[in-house]
């Protein structure tokens, strides 16, 4: 019985893969597009990159903002709403994206509390304060009056 039971344990142990880094080979062709693989090409010369080095995409994170306060004061609403119907005007794809951006913007900064963007002179995550998130809901509440009605 024991026998069988070491036996099972060493089954079940085989079989679980240990997470090790994936090299991943990029190279350029001759038209200029980038490929990835994790096979190695064999007549070009390639670049390997390791899992482990990329790093994935930050849930609820946020683009480096200018200063809400100094750009809230130089634009007032009038010319807010002239520049966003003369946007909705002549692009009405870009005005939708826009909208869509401002939206998800917008549920991320309600959703969550503690959010991180990147520092431009540091390139570390630094945490956004409140003040900053409730400017930036205010910013993107305001892109959602104009663009998505």
């Amino acid at each position: 019985m024991l026998s069988l039971r070491l036996l099972c344990l060493i089954g079940c142990c085989s079989l679980i893969q240990v997470a090790n880094a994936t090299v991943i080979y990029s190279w350029v062709d001759e038209k200029g597009v980038k490929h990835y693989s994790q096979q190695p090409p064999t007549d070009v010369n390639s670049d390997k990159l390791y899992s482990e080095d990329i790093e994935p995409a930050q849930v609820g994170y946020l683009p480096v903002l200018a200063n809400s306060s100094s750009t809230a004061n130089t634009n007032n609403p009038s010319d807010a709403a002239k520049n966003a119907a003369a946007i909705k005007a002549n692009d009405a794809e870009q005005a939708a994206s826009i909208c869509e951006s401002a939206k998800h913007s917008l549920n991320v900064l309600n959703t969550y509390q503690r959010l991180h963007r990147k520092d431009p002179t540091t390139g570390e995550a630094v945490q956004v304060t409140e003040e900053d998130r409730l400017a930036q809901i205010e910013t993107n509440e305001e892109r959602v009056k104009l663009f998505c009605q």
